[in-house]
């Protein structure tokens, strides 16, 4: 596996496969954000582009038909996974569209797990990284 961490910045963006103009956040889900205090740093869409990946940007897609997506358009992306598969908990994310605020909760709550798993994986390979460095 290519490295997936160089340095120690880590930024995180959320864009979108199919933008056609900036719209407005869904209520629900900022509702949902605000509920859990977090609060998101932009108010519209953004669209996905090849200015966001750089060399080693790993991008982690809510389902499997949306990696490909990436793949597909963008590729030069090599680091392309489900935030599922990433996470060590495969399976796609089927986002609440029109969902109620509860269902936008429950798909915040699992989102927010797969986070965390990302996080610990990513801190693993971070200090194997940082123990292949000081043995050589």
């Amino acid at each position: 596996m290519k490295s997936v961490w160089r340095g120690p910045k880590l930024s995180i963006a959320s864009r979108g496969l199919v933008v056609l103009f900036p719209e407005p956040l869904n209520p629900k889900a900022v509702a949902v954000l605000t509920g859990n205090q977090m609060a998101p740093e932009k108010t519209a869409t953004e669209a996905l582009s090849a200015a966001d990946l750089e060399e080693g940007t790993l991008v982690l897609a809510m389902t499997s038909r949306e990696a490909a997506k990436v793949r597909e358009d963008y590729p030069g992306a090599s680091l392309v996974y489900t935030l599922g598969d990433f996470a060590g908990k495969p399976g796609d994310i089927e986002e609440p569209h029109g969902g109620t605020l509860a269902e936008y909760g429950a798909c915040c709550e699992y989102i927010d797990l797969l986070v965390k798993l990302v996080v610990e994986r990513l801190l693993r390979i971070r200090e194997k990284q940082k123990a292949s460095a000081g043995t050589t």
